[in-house]
């Protein structure tokens, strides 16, 4: 809907134009030759052959991890959606380790997983971009907000999701998108209260730790 996917694309396609010698849609390009062009794109099955789609997604980015060296240039969009939340997201956060420091080759690496983009944003070998859009009249019912997607890679991670901006341009009924809206709240308040409760364990494991080894000397 941004845009990401084709920028994905058209950058795999300048990139083989460049080598080629021929002239590319850009006023200016600058770039270092790659050995190969690996893509992970797009989302279908395999029905004659009894793969699904995450099958696929899987088969595909075992082949890119298996060639792909530093010389190459690597585009993955949205790896880990054909599974569950936290498998995908535990899937494409080792898989752009992987890639980030072992491999570390050049990336274009797309994600709706937020917990993912939080994982890295401190490396130095990775930078955070998204697809810039402009939000008239922002509310926090998405219902009354008007978006404008601007098709521009800006710097830094996007600031919020915007899939219910989305579902409005796609004339999903408001009354549904306000049920959504009130349930994804309830989500992240129960995983924000998760966090809390693990955060509080973990720091009561390490008082109880440090009075043992007290307690220890002591004795």
């Amino acid at each position: 809907m941004g845009g990401k996917s084709t920028l994905m694309r058209q950058v795999g396609l300048i990139t083989i134009i460049a080598q080629m010698g021929c002239y590319v849609p850009a006023e200016k390009c600058r770039m270092t030759p790659v050995d190969r062009v690996f893509t992970r794109l797009g989302a279908s099955d395999r029905i004659m052959a009894g793969e699904s789609t995450f099958f696929v997604e899987l088969s595909e980015t075992a082949a890119i991890l298996q060639h792909a060296t530093k010389h190459s240039l690597v585009l993955m969009d949205e790896l880990g959606r054909g599974t569950a939340t936290y498998d995908g997201t535990a899937i494409a956060c080792s898989v752009v380790q992987e890639l980030s420091s072992n491999i570390a080759c050049r990336t274009l690496f797309s994600t709706h997983y937020h917990s993912l983009v939080e994982e890295f944003s401190h490396d130095p070998n990775i930078r955070l971009g998204h697809m810039a859009c402009m939000v008239e009249n922002e509310d926090k019912d998405p219902t009354q907000e008007t978006i404008t997607f601007l098709y521009k890679f800006t710097k830094g991670a996007c600031p919020k999701s915007y899939g219910f901006n989305a579902a409005k341009l796609a004339n999903i009924p408001d009354e549904i998108i306000k049920i959504a809206v009130k349930k994804s709240r309830e989500f992240e308040e129960s995983i924000e209260r998760l966090r809390m409760i693990r955060s509080v364990w973990n720091n009561g494991k390490k008082e109880s730790l440090i009075l043992m080894q007290n307690q220890s000397r002591v004795s």
